[in-house]
């Protein structure tokens, strides 16, 4: 398994994990969060692939915060169905976390996630901030 910066060719196989994952979200809001990666927006998220025999199997996505930049949102981290269990979402998110690390305009203190699968996120060392955000997320953070 291979991961790496999203690509435009990838924007159709990562808007079918998100369909597959969250049916009830507007495909069309979804293309362009995704398509602000190619902008030339100059706050831009980066998205990161997981990759295996071409296919991609996992997504995630980072940016820092507007009002620190030394604070980063994760989103979208979305693994096929077929994959889930199997590893993938953490090996993602230990990448996202490594990447995050090694930005090079800001020395990164923080991580925060909103997510409906808070005990996912606390074996990777997040700790849980909030009870309810945003109407059914619970938001956690990461100190680096």
């Amino acid at each position: 398994m291979e991961f790496r910066k999203a690509k435009e060719k990838d924007i159709f196989q990562i808007l079918e994990i998100i369909k597959s994952n969250n049916p009830k979200y507007a495909k069309q809001m979804a293309l362009m969060e995704i398509q602000e990666m190619f902008s030339k927006s100059l706050c831009k998220p980066i998205y990161i692939v997981a990759e295996e025999k071409k296919k991609i199997i996992a997504f995630g996505g980072f940016n820092s915060s507007w009002l620190d930049n030394a604070i980063f949102n994760v989103f979208w981290v979305n693994v096929n169905p077929k994959y889930r269990r199997g590893g993938v979402g953490s090996m993602l998110i230990c990448d996202l976390i490594k990447r995050i690390k090694e930005t090079k305009d800001v020395k990164a203190k923080m991580i925060l996630i909103s997510t409906k699968t808070p005990s996912f996120y606390k074996h990777l060392g997040f700790r849980q901030i909030t009870l309810r955000y945003d109407n059914e997320y619970i938001l956690m953070s990461l100190n680096l």
